[in-house]
């Protein structure tokens, strides 16, 4: 007889080390517990590969969103549409209200918010080529 493995109670999957990037942005990975083919496009959640994803169809369709996701529950509480703040200032405000409201910044709170946009990549940082000596 089979168990149940822990990802069909915590619906966390967890990925294997071998991970595999796709061309439309994702990484795809097998489920270390249950074996079964993962896909992530934010590397922090993970869900099936296989069949149908609505968050990410959500995601696609609205544009940039905010969501409340209570972790302890596994639970998207709430989400919010960016559409209407003009800049990237007015989001950060917003995000600010957001976690004033929410109380996000308690220590006990289980809430946290998410933004749909992958955060900005960091330019790597080159040592400058070294000059010939003599030149400038």
């Amino acid at each position: 007889m089979e168990a149940l493995t822990q990802c069909w109670f915590t619906r966390v999957h967890h990925p294997e080390h071998a991970r595999e990037r796709q061309e439309d942005g994702s990484v795809m990975s097998t489920c270390r517990y249950c074996q079964r083919r993962i896909v992530t496009w934010t590397k922090n959640a993970w869900s099936l590969a296989d069949g149908f994803n609505v968050s990410r169809a959500a995601e696609l369709a609205s544009g940039r969103y905010l969501t409340l996701h209570d972790v302890a529950t596994d639970f998207v509480v709430r989400r919010f549409a960016l559409s209407h703040l003009p800049d990237e200032e007015a989001v950060e405000a917003y995000k600010d209200e957001l976690r004033a409201r929410f109380a996000l910044d308690d220590p006990d709170t289980t809430l946290v918010l998410m933004d749909s946009q992958p955060p900005p990549r960091r330019a790597a940082h080159r040592k400058p080529s070294a000059l010939p000596p003599g030149t400038l």
